[in-house]
């Protein structure tokens, strides 16, 4: 058995050879060049932010990766985190609005990924309580804003979402 002496130096040698930054070491950052999440937001309300959102999920290079993401076996929950995590990121909004924009975000995406047709989704990983009978398929109404459940009914879906999957290889 180690001594309690040994396990310490060890677990200081290790500690040394991370490269993390030093605990307040974020306060001597240059306040000329913050991070972007440090400065104001670009979204203070959830309206604007579910339609930047919107438009940015339906250009066709994002509309396909999101229906590749789901297809790949990831839930909305996961694909809404991603999505949310980045905005928070780039400076998008700050954590309150995210957590407000998780519910239409996931909604948001659902309609996308039914819009496209070819790819069954699951919510999350947890599995289901629900009997079969209670189990609730697609968008709830008015649960996204009345201007973007219009927009998700005039899209158009890019071609290579509906075309079949190629499974052969070549």
């Amino acid at each position: 058995m180690m001594e309690p002496q040994q396990l310490e130096q060890e677990g200081l040698e290790v500690l040394g050879q991370m490269q993390r930054p030093i605990p307040g070491q974020s306060l001597t950052n240059s306040p000329d060049n913050p991070y972007p999440w440090e400065q104001p937001t670009e979204f203070t309300e959830i309206q604007p932010a579910i339609e930047s959102m919107f438009i940015n999920l339906t250009e066709d290079d994002a509309y396909e990766a999101l229906v590749d993401i789901i297809d790949a076996d990831n839930t909305i929950a996961e694909a809404a985190q991603i999505i949310l995590f980045a905005g928070f990121e780039e400076g998008l909004w700050n954590p309150d609005l995210m957590t407000l924009l998780i519910e239409p975000t996931m909604y948001l995406i659902m309609a996308l990924v039914e819009r496209a047709g070819r790819v069954e989704y699951k919510i999350d990983r947890e599995p289901d309580e629900l009997d079969e009978e209670d189990k609730v398929s697609g968008v709830k109404s008015g649960v996204l804003p009345t201007e973007i459940e219009k927009k998700l009914k005039e899209i158009k879906v890019p071609e290579s979402l509906l075309a079949p999957k190629n499974t052969e290889e070549v």
